[in-house]
């Protein structure tokens, strides 16, 4: 099944895959499909837009339009190349971006009314990139806070937040680093209902320090529990990385959240789903898509 009406992996294998975003096919890298073989070589020449991983370079067959937009089930987002291979969406955080919309927090004294005169951001999502899952979350009416080290992706961000008509609604736009925001959050005492983070294996932050995923997550993680109200709150990591799996982040939150939030062991595990992503093709193939974490607890 695809994620959405208007995208569909269409096929992969071979290192790459091929893909429809509002009828748009794009053909780019992907090396999850790297030891897979093409279902329908012969659609692959279709492709009105291909990444060249060689050469880091896009052509275009045809003109991309500046308007396509992605139907998202609930919101839209529009897509556009980037220089990294990228198109500023990525489909197969489809169902947690439902998770997020389906478990969005009622209005309470750590999550007010939007129209208060001093509004609590109750949502955080740091490395943001061009912002589906603070949309998902803004669509909801939770506020926002969305962090990015990137000024381009915190733009698209911006731009998607327009797309859906939510530029008066609570939503801080922030080029910041994400664990030095978190720290800095942690000492002014804020506190937050939902966190997402999609970190990647390695980059760099606004002020060039290295970021490593394998050294670097679980001071964050660590951070973040401390913004969670121990009675109810949402969790949600994602990642690409093979130094780093879901049952590595699993295990960490099992030997910190006991001592930071109050929970046993069992009732975190209760509230605690793991897996792998993944996008189907035409054919029902499985092509993985990284790892997710989703912690949901609520007052009981």
């Amino acid at each position: 099944m695809a994620p959405r009406a208007d995208y569909q992996l269409i096929d992969f294998g071979g290192g790459e895959k091929l893909e429809s975003f509002g009828g748009r096919l794009i053909r780019r890298p992907s090396p999850a499909a790297a030891q897979a073989h093409r279902r329908c070589p012969s659609r692959w020449n279709d492709a009105a837009s291909i990444f060249h991983l060689k050469d880091k370079r896009w052509e275009h067959r045809t003109e991309w339009p500046d308007d396509l937009v992605v139907d998202c089930d609930g919101f839209q987002m529009g897509v556009s190349p980037t220089p990294f291979g990228h198109v500023g969406l990525f489909p197969e955080q489809a169902e947690n971006w439902r998770w997020l919309r389906d478990g969005s927090a009622e209005t309470t004294d750590e999550c007010p009314a939007l129209n208060s005169p001093a509004v609590n951001f109750s949502a955080l999502n740091l490395f943001g990139y061009s912002g589906a899952s603070t949309i998902a979350l803004a669509t909801t009416g939770m506020s926002v806070a969305h962090v990015d080290a990137a000024k381009a992706n915190v733009n698209a961000c911006r731009a998607a937040a327009e797309l859906n008509d939510l530029t008066e609604h609570p939503i801080r736009f922030l080029v910041d680093d994400a664990a030095k925001f978190a720290a800095r959050e942690l000492r002014r005492g804020n506190v937050y209902h939902t966190i997402v983070m999609d970190p990647p294996a390695y980059g760099h932050g606004p002020s060039g320090k290295a970021w490593r995923l394998e050294r670097d997550l679980w001071p964050l993680l660590k951070d973040c529990l401390q913004l969670f109200n121990a009675d109810d709150f949402r969790l949600l990591i994602t990642g690409h990385s093979p130094q780093v799996g879901a049952e590595e982040v699993r295990d960490y939150l099992r030997s910190m959240a006991p001592a930071i939030l109050g929970l046993s062991k069992n009732r975190l595990d209760a509230c605690t789903e793991y897996g792998r992503l993944v996008l189907r093709d035409e054919a029902a193939r499985r092509l993985d898509a990284g790892f997710y974490v989703r912690v949901e607890s609520r007052k009981l």
